[in-house]
């Protein structure tokens, strides 16, 4: 273990033996590594009477509840803090969980906002989209609504004729009867669909309002063609 007494014996003998400037850098090496060795090192923390204390050793009873640590000269070089109680360490936690959470989502918000406005240069454009959108489902929606209009006037042709065999005192065959009940099944099938298509064209409603909105934040431009179409789509869903 290095003892600075015996370098300050070695340095003695070397004052006698070595030349001046020798002699001299022994001196200072001597006072440097002995300054070191003494230099004073307190600790100020609160006794159990909550009174400051100032000792040149911790006591380990006082280590959690937080000290300072002062030099020679009085001066703090640093604080360590209490420690953390379980409820803090829970509050501490949560905090950064939900910090981590945020971060999260910023990041999918800015790969979401990345993707829009690689697609659409301004909200208008999604507002045309959307548009053609409900124009196709309109379209799709006007063919199964005449093919529920062509069933039931295949469905009075059909009780017609059953009717007029019925004056005449014939019976209905069954193929007639089964042909009636198949076409009514068709137009169950048929409204069937046209439900769907409706459910489908609010989903499209619902996904393209959060783009077009967040579209108008990113891009500070307004959807000025928004409000009529969305006009046009509940007039549509209205029919």
């Amino acid at each position: 273990m290095f003892n600075p007494f015996h370098l300050f014996r070695w340095c003695l003998f070397s004052l006698k033996q070595r030349s001046i400037l020798y002699r001299t850098l022994c001196l200072v090496l001597l006072s440097v590594i002995t300054f070191s060795s003494f230099a004073a090192q307190f600790y100020r923390y609160k006794n159990e009477n909550n009174q400051l204390v100032l000792t040149q050793t911790l006591p380990a009873q006082y280590a959690d509840k937080g000290y300072d640590i002062l030099n020679e000269k009085g001066r703090i070089v640093k604080t360590v803090p209490p420690a953390l109680t379980p409820e803090e360490i829970k509050a501490r936690d949560e905090a950064l969980e939900k910090q981590r959470l945020a971060l999260i989502e910023k990041k999918k918000q800015e790969a979401v906002d990345e993707e829009l406005k690689q697609l659409y240069s301004q909200p208008n454009d999604a507002v045309r989209v959307l548009n053609r959108h409900v124009l196709d489902l309109q379209g799709v929606v006007g063919i199964k609504q005449a093919k529920i209009k062509s069933l039931q006037s295949q469905i009075m042709d059909e009780e017609s004729r059953a009717a007029e065999r019925q004056r005449k005192g014939y019976t209905v065959g069954e193929d007639a009867l089964e042909k009636i009940s198949s076409l009514r099944k068709d137009i169950v099938n048929t409204e069937a669909d046209i439900l769907e298509l409706y459910k489908k064209l609010d989903k499209i409603v619902k996904e393209f309002d959060v783009k077009i909105k967040r579209l108008e934040v990113i891009t500070q431009k307004k959807a000025t063609d928004y409000p009529e179409v969305l006009k046009f789509i509940d007039a549509f869903m209205q029919e």
